[in-house]
């Protein structure tokens, strides 16, 4: 059996989303600020654990990418899970949705910001506009992850909105911004439409510009990406 998630409802209603104002020159992808409603919804207290994602690998054989259980920086089982593509994220909540019965799936856009905003509202970060230091895990490319939980939580009882790792969203970056499109390809990744370009939200441990560490920070990778610095957060439709 799976190890299960601790969930926490985040209530219904309207988020403006993109806010506040986008600094000068933000790269890859600036935002801009627009106001929907979000249903409620379930969202996981933390990133998925390494020991959670080696559960799901150990009882049902998926080939997921061998350097999790080799790198060094990952043998602490405690940490989030990372070299997770965003097909292997949605197989990872589609197993955890069969083995229970429960509507598991990956976080929406919108929900991932509004939950990381954790009824704060306009502020920068989920603890409000202070500056990063002691609140994320962030900043340390050359090291390794902190265990989930290491930093306070925001509003919502949820630890490591930003920080930590990337955590994917359901939809495609071009499904959700107009006015940009994506752009990321690289070398070692083998789908090359960049039109796929699934969503992640929230920064890592290797993030060393704290923009990508605002609540409206919206990045882009290839659909079959596996990268040290990219995971999940479980959603819960409810």
């Amino acid at each position: 059996m799976p190890i299960l998630p601790e969930v926490i409802v985040i209530p219904g209603g309207r988020v403006t989303l993109g806010v506040p104002e986008c600094p000068p020159d933000t790269k890859p992808h600036a935002w801009s600020n627009c106001d929907v409603f979000v249903s409620a919804f379930g969202v996981a207290k933390y990133a998925v654990t390494v020991a959670e994602y080696l559960s799901f690998a150990d009882e049902t054989g998926y080939a997921v990418c061998e350097s999790l259980r080799a790198d060094p920086r990952f043998q602490d089982r405690r940490v989030p899970a990372a070299f997770i593509s965003w097909i292997d994220a949605v197989r990872y909540t589609q197993w955890l949705a069969r083995a229970t019965g429960k509507p598991y799936r990956l976080l929406r856009d919108a929900e991932y910001e509004k939950a990381a905003r954790g009824g704060i509202e306009g502020k920068r970060f989920p603890w409000g506009d202070d500056p990063p230091q002691g609140h994320a895990d962030f900043g340390n490319p050359g090291g390794s992850p902190a265990r989930v939980g290491s930093f306070p939580p925001n509003g919502y009882g949820l630890h490591d909105m930003v920080g930590s790792v990337w955590s994917w969203c359901e939809e495609c970056f071009d499904q959700v911004v107009r006015n940009d499109h994506a752009t990321l390809c690289y070398d070692d990744t083998l789908i090359r439409d960049v039109r796929l370009n699934p969503i992640c939200r929230g920064g890592s441990f290797k993030t060393s510009d704290v923009t990508c560490l605002y609540c409206a920070y919206r990045h882009e990778d290839p659909v079959d990406g596996r990268f040290d610095c990219i995971g999940l957060r479980v959603g819960l439709s409810v």
